[in-house]
C-alpha cells in the first residue's frame, strides 16, 4: 500500500508532467528540445536536466522540458544538449544555476505537495486540459 506522501508525489509528478509537455505545444504537438522531433504530447516525456532525485529541482519549470523517449531514456537525457538549450533559451549560465540549485536540500511538507498539485491542476485547466 502506498503511503500518503508517495501518493502525493505521484499525483504531483503526473500533473506537472502534463503541464510541461503541453505548455509550449501547438495543436497537441510539441517538440523535443534536444533532437527537435515533433510528436503528439502523449508520445513525449517530461525530461529533467538535473535528475528527479533532487527535490529542489524536480518540479522546477526550467529544469524540466519536453523530450522524446529516445533522448530522455535511451540517451540518458542528452544532458549536454539539454544544458546548451537551457543556456541559449534562458540565461547563459542556466545549466550551472540548476546544478547549484539541485545541491540544495529541500524537504516539502505534505501540504506543500498538495498545494503544488492544485496549482498544476489549475495551470492544466487554463491550457484546456
Amino acid at each position: 500500500m502506498k503511503t500518503k506522501r508517495k501518493s502525493l508525489i505521484d499525483k504531483l509528478d503526473k500533473e506537472f508532467s502534463i503541464y510541461i509537455r503541453n505548455r509550449d505545444a501547438k495543436g497537441g504537438i510539441a517538440e523535443c528540445i534536444t533532437c527537435g522531433v515533433r510528436k503528439e504530447v502523449k508520445q513525449l516525456q517530461c525530461g529533467h536536466f538535473m535528475s528527479r532525485k533532487h527535490y529542489s529541482t524536480r518540479w522546477d519549470e526550467i529544469n524540466c522540458q519536453v523530450q522524446c523517449y529516445t533522448c530522455n531514456v535511451m540517451r540518458y537525457g542528452e544532458q549536454y544538449k539539454f544544458g546548451l538549450y537551457l543556456n541559449s533559451n534562458y540565461v547563459s549560465d542556466m545549466a550551472e544555476q540548476l546544478l547549484n540549485k539541485s545541491r540544495e536540500t529541500v524537504k516539502l511538507a505534505d501540504w506543500e505537495l498538495e498545494e503544488m498539485i492544485e496549482n498544476y491542476k489549475i495551470k492544466n485547466k487554463k491550457l484546456g486540459l
